[in-house]
């Protein structure tokens, strides 16, 4: 077949994914942008003293930053910019790489699952224009960002910036983005639902980023091997390296060349990895919705479970390291005293073990979310219309998915903790005891209930803003994450029930908050439900 007839119409494709996609791509589009351009225009006002440089210059020195933000490698004299490239790089690179993803599993895998990928191929369209479409939209859009943080940048004027800096962060940000992009297409070729991509790319993106983080720690040289670390190596406001964004750039078009030739020989709707064939007859145990969620979401929890669990010890293997105030300073052996350098370190480390109990917090709200969001999907592809002709409620079916919604976010926020606690009782001379991640868990998981029943309350009365939900999540994250670092105000971390916790293990669980917590969580889980048992179903 003909070049040209294999992307007919592509052009078609590309005006009809963008009228589909326009807001959800202007509010990426504005977010980000808006996002990236405040926070660097405030920086000024955090780190505008040689003081305050040089203190966060020893803070994020240390391995505990270094495995959140990636290696120091600014060089003296330190400015207000390089600090910033320094905090923001990967924290916006995650950020690039989740949207990407979204994009392109909406794009390509999801349109498949409805059947509108059918539709459009009973045309005249050409067999590699869906993708060609989704490609040169996730292109347009990384470029947009990239040029908007680029110009964000030369607005916010740092000091110790520069301008060929300026537009590297922002074309090294786009390319982060679009690689990851090219690599989703690649996997939606693999997979065989939206679903299943959706795991492939988080899985390979989290096998990524704990490589990253391993390597940073151990020896910085190494991450050049992980795609991922390359966001680190642009040696911005320094060097202005720009081979990363060559090295991105090709492995985004070898992913891309992929995807192409793996999609000339997949039927429509399969996956070329091989699904497993069920059973003849159902199970008995499949009685009711409950069981039959269950069956559906019972791999992509185990790979939730597992991811957290590897990322909690793989986070737990440098407690040592990150808690060992003598290796880095001899003299505060003697100066403490053993007993009391060992009661030290432990207040470092649970102090490392309450920044990452917000990593770990986030991780579980994403399949919780999902699952969540999965109610309106299952109506839109009519899989609930059939189940609503048996003598089934619509209580049973919304408390069904809202309820294994919940069990999955505990279910992955327990195995980060058992990850963190197994591993790091076997790394530390002198461990923390389960005691406290259990308390850590305790803590937050009221809050993480409250952010589920948001989720349901939109899935029972406004289906069709139920994605905003994930904004909160975002939100959620990036005010705890960041919100130190750049004075956020407490007000401000407070806009999501999240930013109500105390400071576990730091600090004692505040347990009139975690009741408060619990009562709006059943209120708003009775709203949602009247909702959802009033309103029709979603076409």
């Amino acid at each position: 077949m003909m070049p040209e007839q294999l992307l007919k119409r592509t052009g078609l494709l590309i005006r009809v994914n963008l009228k589909r996609d326009w807001a959800k791509l202007v509010i990426w589009i504005v977010a980000l942008a808006g996002l990236f351009t405040a926070i660097a225009a405030k920086f000024d006002g955090i780190y505008g003293t040689q003081s305050a440089i040089e203190t966060i210059v020893k803070t994020l020195k240390s391995p505990a930053m270094v495995s959140l933000f990636g290696a120091f490698t600014a060089k003296a004299p330190y400015t207000t910019a390089k600090i910033f490239a320094t905090e923001m790089m990967v924290f916006m690179a995650i950020v690039m790489v989740i949207m990407n993803i979204m994009i392109a599993v909406a794009a390509t895998r999801a349109e498949e699952d409805e059947g509108l990928l059918e539709l459009v191929r009973s045309h005249a369209v050409g067999r590699l224009a869906p993708l060609m479409a989704a490609f040169i939209e996730l292109t347009g859009l990384n470029v947009i960002v990239g040029l908007l943080f680029g110009a964000g940048l030369q607005l916010a004027n740092m000091p110790g910036a520069d301008t060929a800096g300026n537009w590297l962060i922002g074309a090294g940000l786009a390319a982060i983005g679009w690689m990851f992009g090219m690599l989703t297409l690649l996997l939606a070729q693999l997979a065989d639902s939206a679903s299943g991509t959706t795991m492939l790319a988080y899985t390979v993106f989290g096998v990524m980023y704990v490589a990253r983080m391993s390597t940073d720690v151990s020896d910085p040289k190494t991450t050049w091997w992980v795609p991922f670390g390359w966001i680190e190596k642009l040696g911005i406001y320094q060097t202005n390296q720009w081979q990363p964004l060559l090295m991105m750039g090709l492995f985004g078009l070898i992913c891309l060349g992929a995807a192409q030739r793996l999609n000339l020989r997949r039927d429509l709707g399969a996956g070329l990895l091989p699904t497993r064939q069920g059973r003849a007859t159902a199970s008995p145990i499949l009685r009711g919705p409950a069981t039959l969620l269950w069956r559906q979401l019972r791999v992509s929890l185990l790979v939730w479970v597992l991811g957290n669990f590897m990322l909690g010890a793989s986070y737990a293997s440098i407690f040592n390291t990150i808690g060992d105030l003598a290796k880095s300073n001899p003299m505060i052996k003697q100066l403490l005293g053993a007993s009391a350098l060992a009661a030290a370190n432990r207040v470092i480390v649970k102090n490392f073990i309450a920044v990452l109990a917000i990593v770990m917090v986030i991780v579980a709200l994403i399949p919780a979310v999902q699952t969540m969001l999965k109610l309106v999907s299952d109506e839109n592809k009519g899989y609930l219309h059939q189940l609503y002709a048996t003598a089934t409620s619509r209580w049973q079916v919304w408390a069904s998915y809202t309820g294994w919604a919940m069990i999955e976010a505990a279910a992955v926020f327990f195995a980060g903790a058992i990850g963190m606690y197994a591993t790091g009782a076997a790394m530390m001379t002198d461990p923390i005891k389960w005691l406290t991640y259990w308390h850590v868990l305790l803590a937050y998981f009221p809050a993480m209930l409250v952010m589920i029943a948001f989720a349901s309350l939109l899935v029972g009365w406004a289906p069709k803003l139920r994605h905003l939900s994930w904004l909160w999540v975002f939100y959620g994250f990036f005010s705890l994450y960041l919100g130190s670092l750049i004075d956020l105000p407490k007000w401000a971390k407070q806009l999501t029930p999240l930013g109500f916790v105390n400071k576990v293990p730091m600090k004692a669980i505040d347990w009139t908050t975690n009741w408060w917590l619990l009562a709006i969580t059943v209120l708003l889980l009775l709203v949602a439900g009247i909702g959802y048992r009033r309103r029709d179903l979603a076409q």
